[in-house]
């Protein structure tokens, strides 16, 4: 078809009018025409029945119309010559077709179908059509008549194809604004194209019938096959919605299509108002149509609020979970929304008879209820069957509804289902035995708890007594302790301190003493220096937690107290083992001098005792408010587990009898205790096969504020 088409494009544009090439038109029209009404009638057949099939039936029928008007004038042009005079049965047809389309188009679904909707629709159809016939004639038919270019007659038949095209394009875009996302596009779109090729069509054949220049066989023949092919594409391409109608697409559409009769009205008026202005006499069917398009477009505002209306109250029906019906007297269902339905298995929509009595279980009385129902209304809990047998619990409540269009009475029905209602019920009476039975049992337990609560703390302030008596004793105990301590302490420093100073003058005096007589007095003279020392710790750590070990903290050199600590090992075998590495711009610390040097005197003598004989380092690095100072050796290291207990009182890594270094447990223990009075800190930490590595820190004297007094004796002394 589309080559035969084609090529009669190009005979007709390289070659002069003929006979055969008119004939050859016609027949393509023919053609042409009686292809678009198969296609409708076939996608009418592949469609399911419904509103859709039926509108491409009707698009089918009025082609096929138009093929028969068309087969007569093709076989009156064989026959004859010519083409029938004009009226004819051929534009009878014609004019049958073209009403078919514009009947299809306005009743197009486009919309979900609203009982209360159609109204609405039948008024913007008519005002579209008296809008576009009105410009029509406007446009068309009045400039020809008043020309006196034909008789009257041929003026209507020859005007009257162009406006109807017209009409058919105005009813394509307003089906295309209405039709919602789920809809095919493409069969609205190649429709438009039909509509616009049969317009330009009969413009152009009209105007050279009205001049008596229209011969078959033109170019204009190919505007009429496009516009028939164009038609059977779009019925082939017409596809069923896969999700439903749908309401309209977008906001932007519902509102041109929803101002497209009153744009339409506005241009009717403005057009007769401007034609009076310009010709200075008022068109007497311009004024009459203006004046009925008026009327028309204020009973479709009135219908659209009236609309809008009923579909808040439709939609709050439908959506109610309340059973909601309409009956008349005799029980008849007429509406039933969706929850009614479904919670008694009628169908979804009103259209067999249904009745209300079915669904009433074991209510002889129904007859009475309903008569009841019609004049004054009534209420009560019943049992509603559903289809399937089974039955639930309602409140049902009948009130009749005014009924001004006729004598019968109908009765608006309201259900409630009291299923969830009950279960809660009996739930609550099953919960408020529970809950009394709990009370009960309650009661008893709490008496029982009671007594019991009662002989527990008799139980606990007996014991909290004799704890409280055994806290006392052993403080009392830990006084004495200390104080004994403290006493032996203060009485062995005296001793200690003249045997050391004997051996020390009788080594000195006799130097030729037997190297046997030497070496014991020697080893004499260390134990008692080890035991004064022990002493000198004891008395120190109990001055700490007495409170009476005063410091007087002010900006100390730690790299100076360093070096003057590994100074006094000189004479001990690790004192050659020992290194001080420390940055010479080392920032001061805030620290007691004498307690500094004890730490560091404890610190280096552990490294000396535990670190085997590898070196000893003592390093320091500054932080933003303190000075981080560490100490490493090269022993066997510390465990992890150990590493918070080496600094508890009297814990030794081997606390076995014979051991090669002899240790009190004093020195890590009263370093601690000292840091922490200076505002510090200390950690121990282990090298993997690297020994030992005691960390300590002191805040820093440029950040934090220090006595500018020196510091002054103390009763008690800081040894190592």
């Amino acid at each position: 078809m589309g080559v035969l088409a084609v090529g009669y494009a190009a005979w007709s544009l390289a070659m002069p009018p003929s006979g055969l090439r008119s004939t050859a038109g016609l027949a393509l029209v023919l053609v042409a025409q009686g292809v678009a009404a198969l296609s409708a009638l076939w996608a009418a057949r592949r469609l399911v029945p419904g509103a859709e099939r039926r509108t491409w039936r009707v698009f089918g029928t009025g082609w096929l119309l138009w093929t028969i008007g068309a087969a007569l004038h093709w076989g009156s042009w064989v026959l004859r010559g010519a083409l029938p005079a004009i009226p004819s049965a051929p534009e009878l047809l014609y004019l049958a077709g073209a009403f078919s389309f514009l009947w299809a188009l306005a009743s197009y679904p486009a919309n979900p179908p609203e009982r209360f909707g159609r109204l609405r629709d039948l008024l913007d159809v008519l005002i579209l059509t008296l809008a576009v016939l009105t410009m029509g004639w406007f446009s068309l038919l009045r400039p020809v008549v008043n020309a006196l270019l034909a008789s009257p007659i041929l003026v209507f038949w020859t005007g009257v194809r162009p406006a109807l095209d017209l009409l058919f394009l105005a009813l394509l875009l307003r089906v295309s604004l209405l039709v919602g996302p789920a809809f095919e596009r493409r069969p609205l779109v190649l429709l438009g194209v039909t509509g616009a090729l049969l317009t330009l069509g009969d413009l152009i054949g009209g105007y050279q019938i009205l001049l008596g220049e229209f011969q078959p066989g033109t170019w204009i023949d190919l505007a009429w096959i496009g516009a028939a092919w164009a038609a059977a594409l779009a019925a082939i391409a017409m596809r069923p919605p896969t999700e439903g109608v749908g309401p309209i697409g977008g906001q932007a559409r519902r509102r041109i299509e929803a101002l497209l009769p009153i744009a339409f009205t506005y241009a009717v008026v403005g057009f007769t108002l401007l034609d009076a202005y310009l010709t200075k006499s008022i068109d007497p069917t311009g004024l009459a149509v203006s004046v009925a398009l008026s009327a028309l477009l204020v009973a479709r505002q009135g219908v659209v609020a009236g609309q809008s209306e009923m579909r808040q109250y439709a939609s709050l029906v439908h959506a109610s979970a309340d059973l909601a019906f309409i009956c008349d007297r005799s029980g008849r269902l007429r509406l039933y929304n969706p929850a009614f339905a479904g919670a008694l298995g009628a169908p979804a929509k009103p259209g067999q008879p249904v009745n209300l009595k079915e669904f009433l279980a074991g209510m002889p009385s129904i007859d009475n209820i309903l008569l009841t129902s019609a004049t004054a209304g009534w209420s009560g809990e019943v049992f509603l069957r559903r289809r399937d047998g089974t039955s639930f619990p309602a409140l049902l409540t009948l009130r009749p509804v005014e009924n001004p269009q006729g004598p019968e009475a109908l009765i608006a029905g309201n259900g409630v289902d009291l299923t969830g209602i009950r279960g809660r019920e009996d739930a609550l009476r099953t919960a408020l035995r529970d809950v009394a039975a709990a009370r009960t049992e309650l009661q008893s337990l709490n008496v029982e708890l009671e007594r019991k609560v009662e002989a527990r703390t008799a139980q606990l302030q007996r014991i909290v007594q004799d704890l409280d008596r055994l806290n006392r004793e052993l403080k009392e105990l830990d006084k004495l302790k200390t104080e004994f301590v403290t006493l032996v302490s203060h009485e062995l420093r005296a001793p200690l301190t003249n045997i050391r100073g004997g051996l020390e003058l009788m080594l000195a005096a006799h130097p030729t003493l037997e190297s046997s007589v030497r070496e014991t007095l020697t080893i004499v003279e260390e134990e008692a220096s080890r035991l004064g020392r022990f002493v000198e710790a004891i008395l120190d750590l109990s001055a700490l937690e007495a409170g009476r070990f005063p410091l007087q903290p002010y900006p100390v050199s730690i790299v100076q107290s360093a070096r003057l600590s590994v100074e006094r090992f000189r004479g001990h075998p690790a004192y050659g083992r020992m290194q001080v590495e420390m940055p010479a711009d080392l920032p001061e610390v805030t620290a007691d001098e004498r307690a500094l040097g004890s730490v560091f005197l404890h610190l280096l003598d552990n490294a000396a005792k535990y670190g085997g004989s590898g070196p000893i380092t003592v390093g320091a690095e500054a932080a933003p408010d303190r000075v981080n100072v560490h100490i490493e050796d090269s022993g066997p290291g510390i465990p992890e587990a150990e590493r918070e207990r080496v600094f508890e009182m009297f814990h030794r890594l081997d606390s076995r009898d014979a051991r090669e270094t002899y240790g009190h447990g004093l020195g890590l223990h009263l370093v601690k205790r000292m840091l922490e009075a200076m505002g510090g800190g200390i950690r121990a930490e282990s090298r993997p096969a690297q020994g030992a590595r005691m960390v300590f820190w002191l805040p820093r004297a440029d950040t934090s504020p220090v006595s500018d007094a020196h510091p002054e004796e103390s009763e008690a002394g800081v040894s190592p």
